[in-house]
């Protein structure tokens, strides 16, 4: 496989931008892109859909350009007919089949049936639609639907032949060969095990099918012509001394077997469940190609029906299917499904696609990763526009991303100041409102405690850090902190360590008898702690009245008494 491959989980693949063709990975380019070779063409599900044409990938003669890089079989409703092209052999639907003269096998199609399709643009004629699969004249078929019922009214009055149960045909007579004595049913089985399953049905004047001879020259055998083909083995090449099958082709029991797309003169080399078609190993029209170009894979009925590789989801557009469950086809993150069309149709201006920033034709977009437009850091899509959010520059109020916003200069305080022409403006909330990242939109401050609110950054500004919005209100959150001086502070129990006296906190309605002094909430003077109950309480001799007690007031009148009498004997002992 060389240039482009990789070994991923234990098997040899081709990197995301390389195909797998003809033995190998290459880098196939698109339609419209120059080219040598049909093989340079990138095929989507169908090698025989593109081809080379003046030096560019184009879509091939009966191929229509269904989506940006893909093209498809356009169909008719025309019955499936096999036809006589001589009398050495016959085609069906463009099939070559080695057959001697004389017995001619063809596939029997049902009468309604039109060619395969999975989409209503396949079908190319008036009212044709896609129907199961099926090119259907919309007219005729309703026809049809009336006559069916017609058709079936009238034998439900005929009379059973046993018991309701209809008559039974004579078995067919066995036609036998006289040549090779073998009977037309055996050779019916071995066309249909070779060509695919179906009503097989003799024409023609009795002969017998050409069965090549076993070789007795096989792959891997020794050869001396490098770089012809070995004898007796189609589709080999003798390298380095031994016979190998060429590249398109892979040894499977004793033969080359094709590639899908590759030539081929007989349909014995192509695989079970493929096609042999005008001498190529092919897929239907509602199939396929496998990754390993070998195999044909069923198709995938619309978005988000399953799938399990790329080429699944090609018919319907700019869609994918995902690496990952489930995986359905998936419309691409730059694209819309259209259902008129069944596309995933590429959207404009913003998610659409992009490969650098550049590509983003919607003002103040960048390219994502995920190769879509969207709005650079700090913007918002609001209204069809990458608007700013809070901080970003403006020239209106317009310009801002979010309702209630102001466009003014971060030094201007309100919306009459002047500002320096060189000073951009920017978006932000009014006075009285918060921003919102989360939610790209102003909130009102609280003015007063029990304020409605939605975050806790509305109560913050009047109740400070630890202010919250509990069940839709600011307020303080009462098992860790309590309401005091217009804040919400911590809760500190007498003796333990504060900062400030709006910190200290006690039981009950006694909150102004406890203060921080000497770091340590404390009870005030003339309030006697009570650590273990957490209250600030009065001595007991204290009466209810607030006046002095006689033993202070005794103590008051001494002490007085004393003053006076040693100023009494100071003044004495200076004058005499």
């Amino acid at each position: 496989m060389l240039t482009g491959a990789k070994c991923e989980a234990g098997v040899c693949t081709c990197d995301s931008d390389y195909t797998y063709v003809r033995g190998r990975c290459r880098k196939l380019v698109d339609l419209g892109q120059p080219c040598s070779d049909d093989i340079d063409c990138f095929f989507s599900h169908n090698r025989e859909s593109v081809v080379c044409h003046r030096g560019s990938c184009e879509c091939a003669d009966g191929f229509y350009r269904r989506s940006s890089n893909v093209c498809r079989r356009r169909v008719t409703k025309k019955l499936l007919k096999s036809r006589v092209s001589s009398m050495f052999g016959l085609k069906y639907k463009n099939r070559s089949l080695s057959i001697k003269p004389s017995i001619l096998y063809l596939f029997k199609p049902s009468p309604t049936d039109g060619e395969e399709c999975l989409v209503h643009q396949d079908c190319d004629g008036d009212n044709l639609r896609c129907v199961n699969q099926r090119c259907t004249d919309a007219a005729a078929q309703t026809a049809k639907s009336l006559q069916d019922v017609a058709i079936q009214t009238s034998q439900s009055l005929e009379k059973p032949h046993v018991e309701g149960s209809p008559a039974k045909a004579p078995p067919a007579p066995k036609t036998r060969d006289a040549e090779t004595n073998t009977d037309t049913a055996a050779a019916t089985k071995r066309m249909s095990q070779m060509y695919g399953t179906g009503d097989l049905e003799v024409w023609g004047f009795g002969s017998f099918f050409y069965v090549p001879e076993l070789s007795t020259f096989a792959v891997g055998d020794p050869c001396v012509e490098e770089g012809v083909e070995c004898p007796e083995v189609p589709y080999t090449v003798c390298r380095m001394g031994q016979c190998h099958c060429r590249e398109g082709y892979y040894h499977k029991e004793g033969r080359c077997m094709a590639e899908l797309g590759e030539y081929v003169h007989d349909g014995q080399y192509c695989e079970p469940g493929t096609q042999f078609s005008n001498r190529r190993c092919t897929c239907r029209n509602d199939q396929f190609y496998d990754n390993n170009m070998r195999t044909c894979l069923k198709s995938a009925l619309g978005i988000n029906t399953s799938c399990t590789q790329q080429s699944q989801c090609s018919p319907y557009g700019a869609a994918y299917c995902p690496s990952v469950s489930p995986k359905r086809c998936t419309c691409h993150p730059y694209a819309r499904y259209d259902e008129a069309t069944e596309l995933c149709v590429a959207k404009d201006g913003y998610e659409a696609y992009c490969e650098r920033d550049g590509d983003c034709a919607l003002a103040n977009a960048r390219c994502s990763t995920e190769k879509t437009c969207v709005c650079k850091p700090s913007y918002y899509y609001v209204n069809e526009r990458c608007k700013a959010a809070n901080g970003g520059e403006c020239e209106t109020a317009a310009d801002c991303a979010f309702e209630e916003a102001v466009c003014q200069s971060p030094s201007v305080q309100s919306e009459d100041e002047s500002v320096e022409p060189a000073e951009p403006k920017r978006c932000s909330c009014g006075k009285g409102h918060y921003y919102q990242a989360s939610g790209n939109r102003c909130l009102k401050e609280a003015e007063q405690y029990g304020d409605e609110c939605s975050v806790d950054e509305q109560c913050q500004p009047l109740l400070g850090e630890l202010g919250q919005c509990i069940e839709g209100q600011c307020q303080c959150d009462e098992n860790e902190h309590h309401f005091k001086d217009g804040k919400c502070n911590m809760k500190i129990a007498l003796d333990a360590r504060c900062s400030k006296t709006s910190e200290c906190f006690v039981d009950g309605d006694d909150q102004d008898n406890v203060e921080c002094r000497n770091s340590a909430c404390q009870c005030k003077f003339d309030y006697s702690p009570d650590v273990e109950r957490q209250k600030c309480i009065r001595p007991s001799g204290k009466n209810s009245s607030d006046r002095p007690s006689a033993l202070k007031v005794i103590t008051l009148l001494l002490t007085s008494a004393a003053v006076l009498i040693t100023g009494s004997a100071l003044r004495d002992a200076y004058y005499g």
